[in-house]
């Protein structure tokens, strides 16, 4: 009988694993269990899909079950993992047939994340949505579609609910977003994303802050009402978009340890402290590059960068050889859209910096995506964390109507190489006047800095 593999969970990190596993050793039997009906699938394209400039859900799909047989990796849809004994070298599922134990010599835990449900009554109506797959992605398409919505609650400013947002608003859909905090993608101060802010709020978005939800009550048998301790906001949806945080349970109910994070505590390669037991995607926590902590950091390309790591290494172990694949860390970076603007940011915010330890400079600019001369351009806006005493780039955040997710790359990199502004403001960027001012908006906020501290 040869060695086999599960993977549990078919979204980013799980279908990369298995796809490296495959790749790296073909002799591997892989068996990849899902709990919902879909797998392999875009997650980051659900909010578009909704807003309907995704015409189809299959549009999101990277490849379905028969494909992936076809490359001879075995996905079951609908099957829960209810436990996981490592010490049998089994799991038990729960299928369209009952339960049943399946055995692997090697496993591979990608759980996800899981959303936050908070403790509100009325979460039962059936103007309530939770976006936690693309199973829901589809029901909230199918209910603005039928129902036609003219308002709805979304509660939570992080980066789902701004997209959601967004995605409502373009459907005609008169939106309040609610937030306990008074910041914006949970990183971002009202005085820096004001123009984002603005941006929403000429869309049609209220926008309220420091607010905290109650409970929810149904309102004529359709509809609800989201009570508050600033009042009572009335919503024919409502979206609860509070955060969301790994899904580790079944790990730890198997005695894997956990992270302070609360996500799966795995070394750079991705091993779990189980034999055989590797952990990957956002059940797992990661290192961060510029603070060294266990961070949870769920994210599209981290998802599936750790997931190969852990197919690689996992590949490797069952040929008896040492694969030098490692997950580097992640910097958090990530870059959304809201209508015109394009927001960005990789590495600490200034609370983060402080929180951390740092001794933190902030500098802020506007600079043009284009040259002044060259007709189109417009003005981006770039805040930037620096070390007072080692001049290392610590953050960067950036809003802009054009040119900013290729620069936020920028930032990103010198995070992962401990680059100091000095070293930025070095580097050669690629210079046209269609592209750029001669100092780029990233050179010449470094300059600025460098001059300052």
């Amino acid at each position: 009988m040869g060695k086999r593999v599960v993977v549990v969970g078919g979204d980013a990190a799980g279908m990369s694993a298995a796809s490296q596993i495959r790749r790296a050793n073909p002799a591997l039997e892989v068996l990849v269990l899902e709990k919902g009906p879909f797998a392999s699938y875009g997650a980051c394209g659900m909010p578009y899909y909704i807003a309907g400039e995704i015409a189809a859900a299959e549009e999101l799909l990277a490849l379905k079950p028969d494909q992936f047989a076809a490359r001879g990796i075995e996905v079951r849809l609908e099957h829960e993992v209810a436990e996981v004994r490592p010490g049998a070298r089994t799991v038990e599922v729960m299928g369209n047939g009952g339960r049943m134990t399946e055995r692997y010599d090697y496993l591979v835990l990608a759980t996800g994340g899981e959303v936050i449900t908070p403790d509100w009554e009325g979460l039962e109506l059936e103007s309530v949505f939770f976006l936690r797959g693309l199973h829901d992605g589809i029901a909230l398409r199918h209910f603005v579609d039928e129902r036609q919505p003219e308002q709805a609650v979304i509660v939570g400013t992080g980066l789902i609910g701004v997209e959601m947002a967004e995605a409502l608003l373009k459907r005609g859909v008169q939106v309040t977003m609610i937030g306990r905090s008074q910041r914006l993608l949970s990183t971002f101060e009202p005085e820096f994303a004001q123009e984002v802010i603005d941006e929403l709020t000429e869309r049609g978005l209220r926008l309220v802050s420091g607010c905290q939800v109650e409970r929810l009550e149904g309102r004529d048998g359709r509809g609800s009402t989201v009570v508050t301790d600033q009042g009572a906001f009335p919503a024919d949806l409502v979206l609860p978009a509070i955060g969301i945080r790994p899904a580790a349970e079944l790990a730890k109910r198997a005695g894997i340890g956990l992270g302070r994070s609360g996500g799966i505590a795995v070394s750079e390669r991705m091993k779990t402290d189980a034999p055989g037991v590797f952990a990957a995607g956002d059940c797992a926590e990661v290192t961060h590059v510029v603070t060294g902590e266990k961070v949870f950091s769920p994210l599209a390309l981290t998802a599936n960068r750790s997931g190969r790591v852990a197919g690689d290494n996992l590949a490797a172990d069952s040929l008896g050889e040492f694969s030098v694949q490692r997950f580097r860390g992640t910097a958090g970076t990530l870059v959304t859209k809201v209508f015109d603007l394009t927001v960005a940011q990789t590495g600490l915010s200034p609370l983060e910096a402080e929180r951390s330890g740092f001794d933190a400079a902030i500098f802020e600019r506007r600079s043009r995506s284009r040259a002044e001369y060259y007709p189109g351009g417009s003005s981006i806006a770039t805040r930037i964390v620096v070390d007072r005493h080692t001049r290392r780039l610590l953050g960067a955040q950036m809003i802009g109507r054009e040119g900013v997710a290729g620069r936020i790359d920028v930032f990103a990199t010198a995070l992962f190489n401990r680059m100091t502004v000095d070293d930025i403001y070095n580097l050669e960027l690629a210079y046209a006047p269609p592209y750029g001012p001669v100092y780029d908006p990233v050179i010449d906020i470094c300059g600025k800095a460098g001059l300052e501290l």
